[in-house]
């Protein structure tokens, strides 16, 4: 009988991350009967976590042998994957990485992965994942590392330059989630009450007048992680090319929805798979469109201490989970429970399809994987991680081959990927100097002055995450 995989979860009392990823141990039950070792730092919480699991497990034809540890070094001898989602300080240092830059002037919009607070965000992780990479490369020389922690493409590249890692797979869904809302654009139940003209209320549709679901569109995008490119669109169920109606309901639907991917695609025709969001921290002029509000945390954390106590609750109680409706108002829809029990592919952690698929050699299609290029994208480096779709089988995971990219969405991905490389430096160099220089690479920067307050701000800020600057 083929041995059932042993699978080693770092960060595994995240909030935002685990639930997705205990939602998936149910609807991929070929894995059940492996082993589901959770690791983190927080005790209470990955306890919390470890019940949970097993509550899950419980309800499978094999459960899963679910144990906890909070060294990671006990829980890696053995494993096949390792499957890493953390962050350094995230609460307490998100907001500081976009208030700090902007208030001295920086048009940074969110902070995450691109300006000065995707820059110092970098520094932080970087370092903790090398160090989890060199671990895993001692204890588990053959695992399959799949990294799920931001910003992904500059930490993947960090572990690949600075750690004997065999194989890492970079794993986001902002492909599905673009496919998830592009289908509402068009095919939104809601457009059988207007009359011609009328302007189609975003809102109204994001609410809950779902149109095409995720899966029954296939998106070819291509790129670096976050800043990806619809290809080509298609209806799954028949090959048909989406494009033209895209730009049709486009004409009149809500201009609240994603100004600035619209804007790109009538520049460029192609559209952006990951949300203004994300895509607009690589761009200076996003906030000319998007405004300039922040990453808006505080709703999150309200949304996310009340599914803890949900979790908590249930952890406490004997039998299997409750269910109970999706949360009301200030969380978002990631965070909302019945993912426990209804599959939904635009918020699947995307390492369990991978690994069903390898054991069970069932082929599938990857919307989007992060893999060293190989020749991917012929016109981007070979030795840099790029965000193609994928085939997975028993044989592994491999990108498809997509060519050339058109030559300014090519422009774009390379400078991303320069940034990324200086990014990699500045945060294993202990240099000031370093990190003044890859910020000096960043689009959203157009002052030397400014950098230069920027970086004495932010360094005095993440004096206590950065000791390699002090």
């Amino acid at each position: 009988m083929k041995k059932k995989p042993v699978l080693v979860v770092i960060g595994a009392a995240s909030i935002t991350f685990t639930p997705k990823l205990l939602r998936d141990i149910i609807h991929h039950p070929a894995l059940g009967g492996g082993t589901l070792r959770l690791v983190d730092i927080q005790a209470d919480n990955l306890e919390v976590m470890a019940r949970i699991a097993k509550k899950i497990s419980d309800t499978l034809s094999e459960p899963w042998k679910v144990e906890s540890f909070t060294d990671r070094k006990r829980a890696l001898p053995g494993a096949d994957y390792v499957l890493i989602s953390v962050d350094v300080a995230r609460n307490e240092t998100w907001g500081k990485d976009w208030k700090i830059p902007a208030d001295l002037g920086v048009r940074q919009v969110t902070g995450e992965l691109g300006g000065p607070g995707g820059l110092f965000h970098s520094l932080r992780q970087i370092p903790l994942h090398i160090e989890m990479g060199r671990d895993i490369a001692q204890l588990a020389p053959d695992a399959t590392v799949m990294i799920e922690s931001n910003p992904l493409n500059r930490i993947c590249l960090a572990m690949r330059r600075h750690t004997k890692v065999k194989q890492i797979l970079g794993l986001c869904h902002g492909v599905e989630i673009t496919q998830a809302h592009l289908g509402r654009v068009l095919r939104p139940k809601v457009q059988e009450n207007l009359t011609p003209g009328d302007k189609v209320p975003w809102s109204k549709v994001k609410t809950g007048a779902l149109g095409l679901k995720a899966e029954e569109i296939l998106a070819t995008a291509a790129g670096t992680n976050h800043f990806t490119w619809i290809l080509d669109l298609r209806l799954l169920e028949n090959g048909e090319d989406l494009y033209p109606l895209l730009r049709e309901r486009l004409k009149n639907f809500d201009p609240t929805f994603w100004p600035l991917s619209r804007k790109l695609f009538d520049v460029y025709g192609f559209f952006p798979s990951c949300g203004d969001e994300h895509i607009g921290e690589y761009l200076p002029y996003t906030w000319e469109l998007v405004g300039m509000e922040g990453p808006g945390t505080e709703n999150r954390e309200a949304g996310a201490e009340r599914l803890w106590q949900y979790l908590r609750d249930q952890a406490k109680k004997e039998g299997p989970l409750e269910r109970y409706e999706a949360l009301k108002g200030g969380g978002y829809e990631e965070e909302q429970t019945q993912f426990f029990f209804e599959p939904r592919s635009w918020v699947d952690t995307l390492a369990f399809p991978i690994m069903d698929s390898i054991y069970t050699n069932k082929l599938r299609r990857m919307a989007a994987v992060n893999m060293v290029n190989n020749g991917a994208i012929a016109n981007l480096p070979a030795d840099v991680f790029v965000e193609c779709p994928a085939s997975v089988d028993s044989s592994g995971c491999r990108l498809i081959s997509i060519g050339v990219l058109p030559r300014p969405l090519a422009a774009f991905c390379r400078r991303d990927i320069d940034l990324a490389e200086m990014t990699v430096e500045a945060a294993v160099s202990g240099s000031k100097k370093v990190i003044l220089q890859a910020m000096l690479l960043d689009p959203v920067i157009d002052s030397i002055t400014v950098a230069e307050k920027v970086l004495d701000a932010m360094l005095k800020a993440n004096a206590a995450y950065l000791p390699q600057f002090s």
